[in-house]
């Protein structure tokens, strides 16, 4: 049993298509890649500055809008670089603390506050980001934002698997 799979047992493993029996390569078919999985709900698949950048056509964005954009999007890569660095740090203490037969109840949540204040700031910054990004567009190209995210939305959702009724008869 390979390593991932020890690790998440919880996961459905199964072969890729043309594998061999001896060389067999374990695939995640289930579990919380959030790419495929219908969990939707995190800021980063709202669609930040990088999304505003990638659609500049579809939201008749201006060269002067386009490059404010560009502008916050390396500082707001830097600001987040290191507040997802504060997360992991908070992960590795939390962890070594839960290891820890002698941590003292009062140390373990000291630890756990520190992770939650690390998850929340970086919540924070990328809500934060998201408002900033969209402080440059004007009125109309808000109202195209939201529709656009509207239409997002109803694709994803008919391309898994909530289509059409019609095909029923």
């Amino acid at each position: 049993m390979s390593r991932w799979a020890a690790q998440r047992p919880h996961a459905v493993q199964g072969k890729s298509s043309g594998e061999s029996s001896g060389g067999e390569k374990q695939v995640q078919t289930a579990g919380s890649n959030q790419r495929t999985s219908a969990r939707r709900g995190h800021v980063k698949q709202v669609g930040g500055i990088g999304m505003l950048l990638h659609h500049s056509e579809d939201f008749n964005l201006t060269p002067q809008q386009e490059e404010k954009l560009l502008s916050k999007q390396l500082e707001f890569e830097i600001e987040k670089i290191n507040l997802e660095a504060a997360v992991k740090i908070a992960k590795v203490r939390w962890r070594a603390a839960a290891r820890d037969v002698n941590t003292t109840e009062k140390t373990a949540y000291a630890v756990i506050d520190d992770l939650t204040k690390a998850e929340a700031n970086l919540r924070k910054m990328r809500f934060q980001h998201l408002k900033e990004g969209r402080t440059i567009l004007n009125a109309s190209q808000r109202g195209h934002l939201q529709k656009f995210h509207l239409l997002q939305s109803r694709q994803k959702a008919k391309a898994q698997g909530g289509g059409s009724q019609d095909d029923e008869s």
